[in-house]
């Protein structure tokens, strides 16, 4: 037997009602997730603007904030017009660190080429000697620390004016960082790697202090690095040389730059974070916020953009020499241009991104006493005694050939005098045999006159 159920019309409504109330309440819930979402939403972003704009407005030296960039363009930022911009990066010990605390250790110059897809790496040798506007010749790495002595941010403007007369193009802004900022950045990214051709040692810089361990080494191959390996690793030199550094340290930018700009990183808001607290803390620039913001919108649609690195030495074929001086603070280690000026250094920078004009830039063939980077205070003691010694044995050297020089032009004058004088008797010996002579002479020049 079947059974058949009817609901009443009263049913069915009371059925209906239920259901549209159940759709109802559930429209107004996601409504109000949504707008709970959009609310979190804009609290995020302006909190994230909120800390981008104080942490780009504490590291300027500036004052326009990120809003003045709402009425600029990409074209307003230096540079852009003459289609390269200039950025010296400056890396520094910090503030009350050991070995001067504000002497710029590398000094780098970044010109970046938009239209041509293409980025330079210079890399200035801390040694250079230089003329200091109103300090006189010094290393160029002190241009920094004795800025920083008249007040915050005056450091960049001094060395600033000492890269642009060397290097003959302007150098559109500058950027400062510490030794923490480096560290921080690249533990928060989780470290950056490095490949070497063979192993790599210091076994002498970081012994006293027992800094990287006393004795600091890599091996050949793939290695990634925490914040202090690259650190030390950026820093060591007493094996290798301060050109060799150099090289690293670009080499090491590059692997953070392209960490930090990977959207892994940037999606991480926790690391953006701390990346921006470390930048906070460590890094000052000429830079305003709304010229970093523009600058990173250029650099980012640039396509894996093509690197020129190229580091001043005193190899062969380098502009540079070197050299020992002293000083009112003792004996110091320098480098000169071989030329005698920076004209050579000026055509490299201008002509960065032309490698044939480059190529064809031969410095001097002259032999130069070159002298190796001392260790230590009483190496570079030693080096300046050996090269005074050579110097005073070069002089007695000139001496002695200038004694014998004398000697000898003494001695053919005395014979000259003899001569004369041999001359002279047997003139008067036959005086009287050539009187009559000697008259007709003058007779026929007083005719003559």
């Amino acid at each position: 037997m079947a059974f058949y159920s009817f609901d009443s019309a009263e049913n069915k409504k009371s059925k209906f009602k239920l259901f549209g109330t159940d759709a109802d309440g559930k429209r107004k819930k996601l409504k109000k997730i949504l707008i709970t979402a959009g609310v979190l939403v804009l609290l995020l972003g302006g909190l994230f603007y909120w800390k981008a704009s104080t942490i780009l407005s504490k590291i300027s030296t500036g004052n326009d904030g990120l809003l003045s960039g709402l009425l600029k363009s990409e074209d307003d930022v230096k540079g852009v017009s003459e289609g390269r911009i200039n950025i010296l990066l400056l890396g520094i010990r910090g503030t009350n660190m050991p070995g001067g605390s504000n002497l710029a250790d590398t000094i780098m110059l970044v010109s970046i080429k938009p239209d041509q897809n293409k980025v330079a790496m210079i890399s200035i040798p801390r040694d250079l000697h230089v003329e200091i506007p109103g300090q006189g010749s010094r290393k160029i790495n002190a241009a920094n620390a004795l800025g920083e002595e008249q007040g915050r941010g005056k450091g960049m403007e001094l060395i600033k004016q000492v890269v642009e007369n060397i290097t003959g193009v302007p150098v559109h802004y500058v950027v400062s960082a510490n030794f923490q900022a480096f560290r921080e950045i690249i533990s928060t990214l989780g470290g950056v790697t490095v490949h070497l051709d063979k192993p790599f040692s210091e076994t002498s810089q970081f012994v006293e202090g027992n800094e990287c361990g006393g004795v600091f080494s890599l091996p050949a191959g793939d290695s990634t690095l925490n914040g202090d390996q690259a650190l030390c690793y950026s820093r060591a030199r007493y094996n290798t040389s301060d050109f060799d550094r150099a090289r690293r340290q670009q080499d090491v930018l590059i692997a953070m730059k392209n960490k930090a700009l990977s959207i892994g990183t940037l999606a991480d808001f926790s690391k953006v974070n701390d990346i921006a607290n470390a930048v906070g803390d460590n890094v000052l620039t000429t830079m305003v916020p709304w010229e970093m913001q523009k600058m990173y919108g250029i650099y980012q649609k640039m396509d894996n953009p093509g690197i020129i690195h190229k580091v001043f030495d005193n190899s062969a074929n380098g502009l540079l020499y070197s050299t020992t001086i002293d000083t009112n603070d003792g004996p110091a280690y320098i480098l000169q241009p071989k030329t005698g000026n920076f004209d050579q250094m000026k055509q490299v920078v201008q002509n960065i991104f032309d490698e044939e004009a480059v190529n064809n830039i031969i410095p001097p063939q002259a032999e130069y006493q070159q002298v190796s980077e001392p260790k230590t205070q009483q190496d570079l003691k030693k080096d300046l005694k050996k090269k005074n010694e050579n110097s005073n044995g070069n002089t007695n050297s000139s001496n002695s050939n200038s004694n014998n020089s004398n000697s000898n032009v003494h001695s053919q004058s005395a014979t000259n005098v003899n001569g004369n004088k041999n001359s002279n008797s047997n003139s008067n010996k036959n005086s009287n045999g050539n009187k009559n002579s000697n008259s007709n002479k003058n007779d026929n020049k007083k005719k003559k006159n």
